[in-house]
């Protein structure tokens, strides 16, 4: 069975590039430490370095203000734990990810102050709502919608008192360009595998100026932000991610766009079924989409069985078989919630994959309904 990947959200399949690379390194058995003096650690040492200036250059920072993490829940608990100072209020919009969600409810039972920042029915942080001090952590891209924020409108309510800008960039870098030295932000987290790279690595950036009060404790390695013993091998992929996004994208938005209007033009002639809108700044790799009558883990079962990879959410909380968060904020009623999923396209979808995913789900939505209570009548 030739499957239909669409699951990039949760990981998108290494890049052949990238692959290639980490083949090559493991190939050459270096099993120096980065911290050791020897000529064996040094080799180890210069392979992380060289990363990290590829990562500064293609983000456009310096590369001492690039921090190597596991990934991006990891960079999103630094940053929230241990940025600007240990009583600062601490703030996030209401659709983040669960590694920004759950930071902030901890911190918030400890006794920090802060705000949940509502979004309007598009998915869209209100600006109004928006915080002037303290930490402020506002997604890029949202992981279940596809929906992107105007980070620079956005910053410019953040430090009218001074606030630090914090945005979870994990669905985003390596495969839509920002510059981040000229951006308002003022750190960001970053992962690989979202994008292309290996798992189990990512970036905290955090601006020049920003205090950091590390929240583990141990060598010096990092800066003492985040220390242990680097992951080599995956260092060096993201390294390798971020040369070669800056010299040949393979993330083409355009195509990406004709993907997702293929899949939703298929999707016409289903009644009960409400998808997420986007506009022109949204990232049209990300398909949410709901039928009514339907529940979200017997679709995905039964697109599995016909070779479709697919989900409902977040990678990271899909198991606990809770109402989407992100759906709930945007006021989607709870009957849609239930039979909602993601479609997430990348670098190898087609047209063709996206007629062939949204005939699937047609013909399954309409078994499914049958053998239930009927199809339901038009939105």
């Amino acid at each position: 069975m030739n499957r239909v990947y669409l699951d990039h959200n949760a990981t998108s399949p290494l890049l052949p590039s990238v692959a290639t690379a980490m083949s090559e390194l493991l190939s050459t058995r270096h099993t120096g430490n980065p911290s050791s003096l020897h000529g064996d650690g040094r080799r180890s040492r210069k392979i992380i370095e060289e990363s990290r200036d590829k990562i500064a250059d293609c983000l456009g920072v310096d590369s001492s203000e690039i921090i190597f993490t596991s990934g991006g829940t990891e960079s999103n608990n630094l940053a929230l734990g241990g940025l600007v100072n240990s009583s600062a209020a601490v703030s996030a919009s209401s659709t983040e990810h669960p590694s920004i969600l759950e930071v902030l409810k901890r911190l918030h039972a400890a006794g920090r102050s802060g705000s949940i920042i509502p979004v309007d029915t598009n998915g869209r942080v209100i600006p109004d709502e928006v915080p002037d001090n303290g930490i402020v952590s506002i997604q890029w891209i949202n992981n279940e919608t596809g929906i992107c924020q105007d980070l620079e409108t956005l910053a410019e309510y953040v430090h009218k008192g001074g606030g630090h800008f914090h945005s979870d960039g994990a669905q985003g870098f390596f495969r839509k360009a920002y510059h981040l030295g000229d951006s308002p932000l003022d750190s960001a987290s970053i992962t690989a595998h979202k994008a292309g790279g290996p798992t189990g690595v990512g970036v905290l950036w955090i601006r020049k100026g920003s205090l950091v009060e590390p929240t583990i404790h141990g060598g010096p390695q990092e800066k003492k932000i985040r220390p242990g013993t680097e992951n080599l091998l995956a260092i060096h992929g993201i390294g390798v991610l971020a040369e070669n996004f800056q010299n040949e994208n393979p993330w083409n938005l355009d195509l990406l766009q004709t993907c997702r209007a293929n899949f939703l033009e298929h999707l016409k002639p289903l009644e009960g079924t409400q998808y997420v809108q986007h506009n022109s700044i949204d990232w049209p790799g990300c398909i949410n989409v709901s039928f009514e009558g339907v529940h979200a883990e017997t679709l995905l079962v039964r697109l599995d069985m016909a070779g479709i990879s697919a989900s409902s959410g977040s990678a990271c909380s899909s198991g606990a078989r809770e109402p989407s968060h992100v759906l709930k904020a945007m006021s989607v009623p709870g009957r849609m919630i239930s039979g909602s999923i993601r479609l997430s396209l990348g670098p190898e979808s087609t047209p063709d994959m996206a007629a062939t995913a949204g005939n699937t789900i047609v013909q399954i939505v309409r078994e499914l309904r049958t053998r239930t209570q009927g199809t339901p009548p038009v939105l």
